[in-house]
């Protein structure tokens, strides 16, 4: 198969969570969606209104013709995204469920990034009030928790691109025969 059609057949295979998906199938459906991806930020920052149209008190904020495309465009990959990601697994011999712990890692770091810097700004909320004692004692462990969060971002990010990008189990698995 060809590079285009690669990147095309999760389309075809469009709730199919059945079966195994090649290294190429899945990259290139991936490099698919981060270019297209790609160009439609460009065209949303070119389009994009100047800092003194922003500020004039009559301007209208509302979503232009290209945030709406993007946002289909982001809804139209989102489940072949997930079944070419699950099948990619399974050509690795591996369940479908692991997505999951991706999905839970980038999650709960998400959580300590944010916490962190939420337990930040109260800190210095309570600083400017007055109120010092609070202050000192709760920044460590806010760093602590942004740490962790980026590590556990990190981690989890190099933990799926090693394992998408292992080759395929050359035999039939429990999943079925191996991917054109």
């Amino acid at each position: 198969m060809s590079p285009i059609n690669y990147a095309i057949f999760p389309f075809y295979r469009y709730f199919d969570f059945n079966g195994r998906s090649s290294r190429s199938e899945f990259w290139w459906f991936t490099l698919l969606c981060f270019l297209v991806g790609l160009l439609f930020f460009i065209i949303s920052i070119n389009t994009m209104p100047s800092f003194e149209e922003m500020m004039d008190p009559f301007y209208d904020d509302s979503w232009g013709l290209m945030d709406y495309v993007s946002a289909l465009w982001s809804l139209a990959i989102f489940i072949p995204s997930l079944s070419v990601s699950v099948r990619r697994l399974h050509d690795l011999n591996r369940t479908g469920w692991w997505l999951m712990a991706f999905i839970g890692g980038y999650f709960i770091s998400t959580v300590l990034i944010i916490g962190g810097v939420v337990a930040i700004a109260a800190s210095l909320a309570f600083a400017i009030a007055g109120n010092v004692n609070i202050a000192p004692s709760s920044f460590g462990s806010s760093y602590v928790m942004i740490a962790l969060g980026i590590g556990g971002l990190l981690g989890v990010f190099v933990w799926s691109i090693v394992w998408y990008a292992m080759p395929s189990v050359d035999q039939d698995n429990r999943f079925g025969p191996p991917a054109p």
